[in-house]
């Protein structure tokens, strides 16, 4: 996480290593990042977002891409950059506009619908390490 606004905005980066497991039959010979995990990665990213302003018995889930667009090809060995906007937030739902930048390039984009599920149904004292490790920055500084 490189910026977080909670239930506004985040800015994330994530490096896409060429020895991941996947890129052996994504394609052969022609390795690319599959569509569906740059779709995680931008639900991951706007769910955290989510996360660090909802109340803390709730926990979003992903349960809707309402449009996504894969709009050019990502090999291994890049940093992507996601962007997360919140576009609703409601006590049932909440609504966030995503995208994923390549070199300064737009490689993909999705608006997405979340819903809530207790916190109960995750393993006792779970944390979102990540969202955990900067918030303890942010509070560092």
């Amino acid at each position: 996480i490189l910026e977080l606004d909670p239930l506004q905005q985040i800015v994330a980066e994530k490096y896409i290593d060429p020895g991941e497991e996947y890129f052996r039959d994504h394609f052969p010979g022609f390795p690319v990042v599959p569509g569906v995990l740059m779709i995680e990665m931008m639900a991951q990213t706007a769910g955290k977002c989510l996360m660090a302003g909802t109340e803390t018995s709730r926990w979003p889930v992903l349960l809707q891409v309402v449009r996504g667009n894969f709009r050019k090809i990502v090999h291994p060995g890049v940093t992507l950059r996601m962007h997360a906007k919140i576009t609703s937030v409601t006590a049932a739902t909440a609504g966030a506009d995503a995208y994923v930048v390549r070199d300064g390039e737009r490689v993909a984009d999705a608006s997405l619908l979340f819903g809530y599920v207790s916190r109960d149904v995750l393993s006792p004292g779970f944390e979102d390490e990540v969202l955990r490790d900067f918030l303890k920055r942010q509070g560092d500084s």
